[in-house]
């Protein structure tokens, strides 16, 4: 596994953590500012939506940045090589 794929599974993983942590901290501060005892509590729905948001954005952020990082390598023709070591 090249370093690259590892730095996006480790990326992977911080994204669904902070995903987690962003829906929770949505969904609490809703539940503090506007929910009042009595009522039913609302749908989870947009907050988990809000959640995934987050967590994507903060994924395409690290992989675009991993990317430039660490360059694609372009495989070298065989024949260039060749010349390169008989000189």
């Amino acid at each position: 596994m090249e370093e690259k794929d590892k730095k996006l599974i480790e990326s992977g993983i911080e994204a669904l953590i902070l995903g987690w942590l962003a829906y929770l901290f949505f969904y609490q501060n809703f539940l503090l500012y506007k929910w009042h005892r009595g009522l039913s509590l609302p749908s989870k729905l947009p907050f988990i939506v809000a959640g995934i948001f987050v967590g994507l954005a903060y994924f395409l952020y690290r992989w675009e940045k991993i990317e430039k990082e660490i360059p694609k390598k372009t495989p070298v023709p065989q024949e260039i090589s060749e010349e390169n070591l008989q000189e």
